[in-house]
């Protein structure tokens, strides 16, 4: 695990080119604290910072090739390096190192472009082929790990983070404030786009070629999610039993300590399950506790920890603990984001990450679990609403049907008052056409209340989801003609697991220097699920049906039941209570929001209607304090002076050639 960064510039020397790769490798140390290196010359170089996970003594990057003319740095694991090195080796390669990321520069020799497919793994990584002058570019095929990049006249950038871009050219600072308006909806920005408006990401499951001051960029895979007949449910099964132990072995290779995340649900119990099968020992798990039960699940993962025998730990957060240190957490999320990011559950993610690496080097989770295998409650919902649109007129369903169960709220006591206006919500919702009800349902805002909240000059400019709502790739997912649930899994693991799950977990566990290792998210068990047919995940109010039938041959009863629990704070009641004016410090008048963007009026309203209660506006507010936090510190001189103290600790060497 690493951190890389990368530069093309006509007008630099050697020696100028070092120092602005120093600078970009100075500010990512947290992704490499072991060593660094580079290689450079006249107008292009690379550069990394290494976690040492695999050949610790032997596998510094950049690695070369044979003759010293290609070199490659990979911020990642290649799983199946052994293997594809035994092949490399038949065709006369040779081998310097024991490193995985060396079999990278070899394969290219070999296969040319077509190398990326080649590699089983999490990676963004660089080849830089000196002969012709061209740097190759690539990311994995989920987007496990991060790689940006950006043009600017004749120079071409490319870092692991968005703050080595910063450091290596000043014109790549201008923030594009359009993407606020697809922010606030969605609470991230779809890739390949950014905050900053000459930074992009790199595209999962994409690789990219800079030659003759060109940069073009070719997708080498997808999965195709349509439903295969004809095969029963025991079969699918099996194929799942067998790929989940492949891909849980595959990723215990490591010469530092392991161990797995357990939240005591399906999908990281599962992990843990197979972890144990493969004879992982010690095995050790990480949990965090809340002192509010209905966040907690300290209890279910200790459950499953003492089934399996775990060396387990435990860090209870406390509420006045995590309220306390609410300021310093928001600013490191922000500063490891580099841009607004709108998932609060990056907090306990944040801390989980510090307690486990305590223990550990490298950590296995369970991402990718819910998107895979039907697991969230929208997707019954998607499916009720399905049926419920095929059966009932719209005019009844959108407007009779509600309106009689909220009548009927109006008479009836306690619990039944609630489900009968959650039912006439329901109902109202499900009425809607598709696209409709997908936008509602996962909107923070609505157009309609952002064009309040904005001012009308800039909600003029902002870069609105409207009818479409979602980015055209997943847009035409949305409109074609194959199963709903198939549809809806595709688009989640496309935008939401991508662009937040993936974000949050990479961030979070390698600002403490954690790789962290999603075996549900190896490209073989996704291509197997993406061909399941939906009565294999789905049916009536229980999702992850494959999953949860292969794990009775492993898990605890209870631990198959445990219904799904989210992962997150109360920010809801700490914003109303000890945290209500720090909230209103940041978002109020003198405030850290950019100014121009938003209406002083509503923003009051806001924070006034959450503060007595009459609304819920939690998951609004984290989005605003994200946001002037990265203000604050990004756009206010707060990056500068927190790189410069980075950068004036650094040791990093460097070796030109």
């Amino acid at each position: 695990m690493c951190g890389i960064v990368g530069i093309v510039d006509p007008h630099c020397s050697a020696e100028q080119t070092l120092r602005v790769l120093q600078r970009m490798t100075d500010v990512i140390v947290h992704r490499g604290p072991d060593s660094g290196g580079h290689i450079f010359g006249d107008g292009m170089g690379i550069g990394m910072r290494r976690l040492s996970i695999i050949d610790v003594a032997g596998g510094q990057q950049p690695i070369a090739n044979e003759s010293g003319d290609i070199h490659v740095v990979c911020n990642g694991e290649i799983y199946n390096f052994q293997e594809v090195r035994a092949t490399l080796t038949a065709c006369g390669h040779q081998f310097a190192t024991g490193s995985d990321a060396e079999v990278i520069v070899h394969a290219y020799e070999e296969y040319g472009d077509d190398f990326v497919e080649h590699l089983r793994g999490m990676f963004g990584l660089a080849v830089w082929d000196q002969r012709r002058r061209r740097i190759v570019v690539a990311r994995d095929r989920l987007g496990k790990k991060p790689l940006f990049v950006a043009q600017k006249g004749e120079c071409f950038y490319f870092a692991s983070e968005m703050k080595s871009l910063l450091q290596a050219c000043d014109g790549l600072a201008e923030p594009d404030y359009r993407r606020l308006g697809q922010f606030l909806q969605s609470a991230f920005i779809y890739e390949p786009n950014t905050i900053y408006r000459h930074i992009q990401r790199l595209p999962a499951a994409h690789y990219g070629v800079w030659e003759n001051e060109r940069f073009s960029i070719r997708r080498y895979w997808s999965a195709d999610f349509r439903d295969e007949e004809g095969v029963s449910f025991d079969r699918w099964v099996e194929q799942l039993d067998a790929a989940l132990a492949d891909a849980v072995k595959v990723r215990l290779h490591s010469e530092v300590p392991l161990g797995v995340f357990l939240s005591g649900g399906l999908d990281s119990s599962a992990v843990v399950a197979y972890a144990h099968a493969a004879g992982l020992k010690p095995l050790k798990t990480f949990t965090i506790g809340f002192d509010r039960a209905e966040w907690d699940e300290s209890d279910d993962a200790r459950r499953v920890a003492d089934h399996f025998g775990t060396e387990h730990h435990l860090l209870r957060l406390h509420e006045s603990e995590i309220s306390n240190s609410f300021v310093e957490t928001l600013q490191a999320i922000v500063e490891h984001c580099d841009e607004p990011f709108g998932d609060a559950s990056a907090i306990p993610t944040y801390h989980v990450s510090r307690l486990a690496r305590q223990h550990v080097t490298v950590i296995l989770s369970g991402d990718g679990g819910d998107e895979l295998f039907a697991g969230y409650s929208s997707y019954r919902g998607a499916l009720f609403a399905e049926r419920y649109r095929k059966y009932v007129p719209y005019a009844i369903g959108r407007h009779i049907i509600p309106a009689l169960a909220q009548t009927a709220a109006a008479v009836l006591p306690g619990r039944w008052h609630y489900q009968a206006l959650r039912a006439a919500k329901v109902c109202r919702d499900s009425a809607l056409p598709l696209i409709m009800a997908y936008r509602d349902k996962t909107s923070i805002w609505t157009v309609g209340q952002l064009r309040l909240l904005l001012t009308p000059d800039f909600a003029e400019q902002a870069d609105f989801m409207g009818e479409q709502y979602l980015p055209d790739p997943l847009w035409r997912v949305m409109q074609s003609d194959r199963e709903l649930i198939s549809r809806l899994t595709e688009i989640d693991v496309r935008g939401y697991m991508l662009d937040d799950i993936l974000v949050k977990v990479d961030r979070m566990s390698m600002a403490h220097s954690l790789e962290v290792r999603s075996p549900l998210l190896d490209h073989r068990v996704v291509e197997l699920a993406a061909r399941m047919p939906s009565d294999a995940k789905i049916r009536g109010n229980a999702g992850k049906l494959v999953l949860r039938k292969l794990m009775q041959r492993h898990l605890p009863a209870a631990t198959l039941r445990k219904p799904k629990q989210g992962f997150s704070v109360p920010l809801r009641d700490w914003f109303r209570g000890r945290l209500s004016s720090l909230v209103h410090d940041y978002l109020g008048p003198g405030g850290y929001l950019p100014e121009g963007i938003f209406s002083a009026r509503q923003v009051a309203r806001v924070l006034d209607e959450h503060r007595q209660g009459r609304v819920d506006h939690a998951n609004r507010l984290w989005l605003l304090l994200t946001l002037a936090a990265w203000n604050r510190q990004y756009q206010s001189g707060g990056r500068e002076s927190a790189m410069a103290s980075v950068s004036a600790g650094s040791d990093v060497p460097g070796a030109g050639q």
